[in-house]
């Protein structure tokens, strides 16, 4: 890929993710942290803001070890389950305050904006995973990275309308 069309598509998607992070930043920002936003698992809108920082702090790992010419995988860390390793993160997380979790979830997007930023030109096309999407390039894994956020932003105000 030319270093131009390069540049142009990274700082589209970092114009992106800029836009669709203010928009939810704000209205997490107004929740009560407790929001019980899934009945069944009982996690609340301040479980959500873990869950999301973690799967991009995922996402960087896994662009990372791209760059590095590595594969990729998540340590379960004895977990049986992708799905349980969040769910140990989550209660990892439980002490921390809203605040915190707020800004960690900032650093994490800052973090993955400026990896967009150093990810090469050479390698924009490679193809690779994290547990919550296979087989993307870089476009498509920012893209779809936002697409998993814009979908709990969207559980949260459908928790914030029915409460």
């Amino acid at each position: 890929m030319k270093v131009n069309a390069a540049s142009r598509i990274k700082r589209d998607l970092i114009a992106g993710l800029d836009e669709r992070r203010a928009e939810a930043r704000s209205f997490v920002e107004s929740l009560p942290p407790l929001l019980r936003v899934h009945a069944e698992s009982g996690w609340t809108a301040r479980d959500l803001v873990i869950h999301m920082t973690a799967i991009e702090k995922d996402m960087i790992r896994a662009m990372q070890s791209a760059i590095d010419g590595k594969a990729f995988s998540v340590g379960l860390r004895g977990q049986a389950t992708v799905v349980e390793l969040y769910e140990l993160r989550r209660r990892e997380s439980a002490a921390e305050s809203w605040e915190a979790l707020l800004a960690e979830w900032e650093r994490a997007r800052n973090q993955l904006r400026g990896l967009i930023l150093a990810f090469p030109a050479a390698l924009m096309q490679k193809r690779f995973s994290t547990p919550f999407f296979q087989d993307y390039n870089l476009a498509e894994a920012v893209q779809a990275c936002c697409a998993h956020e814009g979908l709990h932003i969207g559980e949260m105000r459908a928790a914030l309308e029915g409460s």
